[in-house]
């Protein structure tokens, strides 16, 4: 599980985070969705840890891994040293899926997947051989491996990429935007494998997305983060049945989900 505790960001003097509250659970699809700009980004950069917050706490399963304040006390940088081991045991245990992919162009497909195994463990070559072939086989890429980036679809670079998210065997999974630049049909492909591996492994997954395809199809629990704030939680059905009006306005900037939720009101009054 990871709890966030009264999360503050700042960039210089302009607040982008407002005393973020929130639970995200293992086994469970939790959605962070919201507008360009809404703060969504800057707290998935601050959970992983690309961002520093000034305030609040990020607890990974109790282990707290947000940077605190320096201070010149002695005492304070043997906390730092400890909170900093502390941090390097929690990247271990994380798995993240980028935007774009983010596959090493010069790597094979194999070498890819193999790549966060030959940083975080002392396995052998053949054992994180064996290990990469049972995760591409796993989001259906069995044979995939001496294939090159360049020569893979959008679809099969993101199931790539989740592969070599999943190699090391992480507790806590993060997707960036999974089905940007992906078409319908791939899109609901990727969510199904992304809730698929979630309920199998009980990966306490994080989806930062702005689809709301995925927010019907896969959304255990959804987050609605509006000007800084957490502004709305519920899942993917209860959603269509709130009069939140932000919600209401961010969901009708899709016309299928502007129909879907203008026939659901509909059936609501019937």
């Amino acid at each position: 599980m990871i709890e966030i505790r009264n999360l503050d960001k700042f960039f210089g003097n302009r607040q982008v985070l407002f005393d973020i509250n929130l639970k995200l659970e293992p086994g469970l699809c939790n959605l962070i969705i919201g507008q360009s700009g809404s703060g969504k980004t800057v707290l998935m950069k601050s959970m992983v840890g690309l961002l520093s917050p000034e305030h609040g706490e990020i607890l990974f399963d109790g282990r707290n891994f947000a940077c605190e304040n320096k201070s010149q006390s002695i005492r304070k940088s043997e906390d730092d040293r400890k909170q900093e081991k502390v941090r390097t045991s929690i990247r271990r245990e994380i798995g993240m899926v980028f935007q774009g992919g983010a596959l090493f162009d010069s790597m094979s497909v194999l070498d890819n997947v193999i790549f966060p195994l030959e940083m975080f463990t002392k396995d052998s070559r053949r054992e994180k051989i064996k290990r990469a072939q049972a995760c591409l086989e796993r989001v259906d890429l069995k044979g995939a491996g001496k294939l090159w980036p360049s020569e893979l679809s959008g679809g099969m670079r993101k199931r790539v990429a989740i592969a070599r998210a999943i190699a090391v065997r992480p507790r806590y999974l993060f997707c960036d935007e999974p089905n940007s630049g992906l078409d319908p049909r791939t899109s609901e492909l990727i969510d199904g494998l992304i809730s698929e591996i979630t309920k199998e492994y009980q990966i306490t997954t994080v989806v930062n997305t702005h689809d709301m395809n995925s927010v019907l199809k896969i959304g255990d629990t959804v987050n609605f983060i509006y000007e800084g704030k957490l502004w709305w939680q519920g899942n993917g059905k209860s959603i269509l049945d709130t009069d939140n009006p932000e919600i209401i306005h961010f969901m009708e900037a899709s016309e299928l989900t502007k129909r879907l939720l203008h026939g659901h009101r509909r059936e609501r009054k019937e």
